[in-house]
């Protein structure tokens, strides 16, 4: 063997040995949030209002403090207008004080998502 190739040798082992002790990104999942957007105005007129219909995450359903709870539910429905305006960044991973959230348009479909309340 001659010298060259005993370097690429030792070279391509302190790669395999440094490489694989690199960590790629963190192991932290986004919580994923579906909505709807319901109509509000049932009147046919020049103007279409819609309101969000939004189905809570479990990170901030154990929120303690009902400000930052209050708080990120505005962040997340000014991300669903930005998303509706912006149509391209729909589908993309946001951060609310350290948490990964991606917001999932469900289809309006008509019925309710309030299913373990009781009918009034």
């Amino acid at each position: 063997m001659k010298s060259l190739s005993k370097i690429h040798i030792i070279l391509a082992l302190l790669a395999f040995i440094f490489g694989s002790k690199l960590k790629g990104q963190l192991d932290v999942r986004p919580e994923i949030v579906p909505y709807m957007l319901e109509p509000i105005d049932y009147d046919p007129d020049y103007r279409l209002e819609v309101g969000i219909a939004l189905l809570h995450p479990f990170t901030i359903e154990s929120m303690i403090y009902d400000i930052q709870r209050e708080q990120t539910l505005e962040i997340i429905c000014e991300r669903i207008n930005f998303e509706l305006i912006n149509p391209e960044q729909a589908g993309k991973i946001f951060s609310v004080d350290g948490n990964l959230y991606v917001l999932i348009r469900v289809p309006h479909t008509g019925a309710s998502w309030n299913y373990n309340r009781d009918w009034e």
